[in-house]
């Protein structure tokens, strides 16, 4: 059925080649004869006109009609003639252009799909691709691992599980294993930074307030965890500070080990936003964040820490969810949003400042104020993906707002 459709395509696009090489005219276009004579024809009522206006005499005018007339003789005798051999030769060479058109493109195409495709590979069925591909395989164990740690649930299971969905791109159910790992006991800078990242990769990217509580938490444990600090930083371009998140980076970049495979990606992006900020990353000076300078630096993003301990590990940071601790949190992010909105003030070019804002907004629950923002980012770029993506996240909003 496969190979009928490319037949009926080859042949679709066969005929749109060959049909302008084809067809013959049902209409010629007039001899250059009949537009001669119409033209010296108008001549002979204007030589009339000028002879009764006074402007030729009669002597003038016969000379001109005469020069007319053998004009209108001459132009007759130049008529259309029968078929040169030109015109066949090239009448000739329009089928033979037609001919190797309708050989070259199935040839060709055939030939392309040889070298490149797999035309010797079989079809395979869903049944199939269960047992076999890689990532439906995973999907499947994580599962079935699911199922056994509800009858006997244990942190380092849990934690087992979250690994496995996040590697399966089942981001979404990482995030919900990693947090039933913390709640049966799991309490190390490892946990904290995968649940982190898990809630990062789940939000497309976005790095929230939940997430930098997690790297908070996970920096508390362990100062050099690279994990917290690569996310740390990326939370900052977020936010519209590209000299700090450059110096995190770039005292995470002077911690590692030279053969730390993630040393790479960090210098890519020391480059890559020293170069979108204007600056030269060498001259930033390197930071290495604590709890306590998150806390003052980026508490808009990170909001309200408090220490607790939990059971079973005296003096284990946490994230303290009592009510004050949400006002706190709630505050700060909108000291946060505020400050974005005051630099765009002066950036009024900047789409990605003005999605970030509309962003923001949503998150703080002023549908309106992100309606405002995303129309500045919509006008500079009406066919950016990530700003049509916050469009439509913002106009669900003002759409829930206004059914409440």
């Amino acid at each position: 059925m496969l190979w009928l459709v490319f037949a009926v395509l080859a042949l679709l696009v066969i005929g749109i080649l060959a049909y302008p090489l084809m067809r013959k005219s049902s209409e010629a276009p007039a001899p250059r004869i009949d537009f001669d004579v119409v033209v010296y024809r108008d001549q002979l009522g204007e030589l009339e006109q000028d002879l009764d206006g006074g402007v030729l005499t009669e002597d003038q005018a016969a000379g001109a009609r005469i020069e007319i007339h053998r004009r209108i003789l001459a132009a007759e005798d130049a008529g259309p003639k029968e078929a040169t051999p030109s015109s066949q030769k090239a009448a000739r060479s329009a089928l033979v252009a037609a001919a190797l058109i309708a050989v070259i493109v199935p040839v060709g195409a055939a030939s392309m799909y040889a070298a490149l495709g797999s035309p010797s590979l079989p079809g395979q069925s869903y049944a199939w691709r269960q047992d076999r591909d890689a990532n439906i395989a995973a999907v499947t164990s994580a599962d079935a691992l699911e199922k056994l740690l509800k009858a006997d649930p244990s942190a380092a299971g849990y934690q087992r599980l979250a690994n496995m969905y996040f590697a399966a791109g089942q981001y979404d159910k990482a995030v919900g294993a990693d947090h039933r790992a913390i709640d049966l006991g799991a309490n190390d800078a490892g946990i904290w930074s995968e649940f982190g990242e898990s809630i990062v990769m789940a939000n497309n990217g976005q790095v929230l307030p939940q997430a930098l509580v997690a790297f908070t938490n996970a920096l508390s444990l362990s100062p050099k965890d690279a994990r917290a600090r690569f996310y740390i930083g990326l939370a900052e371009t977020q936010i519209g500070d590209l000299r700090k998140a450059v110096a995190i980076w770039r005292g995470l970049e002077q911690d590692g080990a030279p053969e730390a495979k993630w040393l790479p990606l960090v210098q890519q992006h020391v480059t890559a936003f020293g170069k979108q900020g204007g600056f030269d990353p060498s001259s930033i000076a390197p930071e290495r964040p604590s709890p306590a300078a998150l806390r003052s630096s980026i508490a808009a993003m990170t909001g309200a820490m408090q220490q607790r301990s939990l059971a079973g590990g005296e003096g284990a940071p946490v994230a303290d969810t009592s009510a004050a601790a949400a006002d706190s949190q709630d505050g700060m992010i909108r000291e946060m949003v505020e400050r974005l909105a005051t630099r765009m003030k002066s950036t009024p070019n900047d789409a990605d400042g003005w999605r970030r804002l509309a962003h923001a907004y949503v998150v703080l629950g002023e549908p309106e104020k992100a309606k405002e923002a995303i129309a500045h980012a919509v006008r500079l770029k009406p066919n950016d993906i990530d700003v049509q993506l916050t469009l439509a996240e913002t106009e669900k909003a003002v759409g829930f707002s206004k059914k409440r």
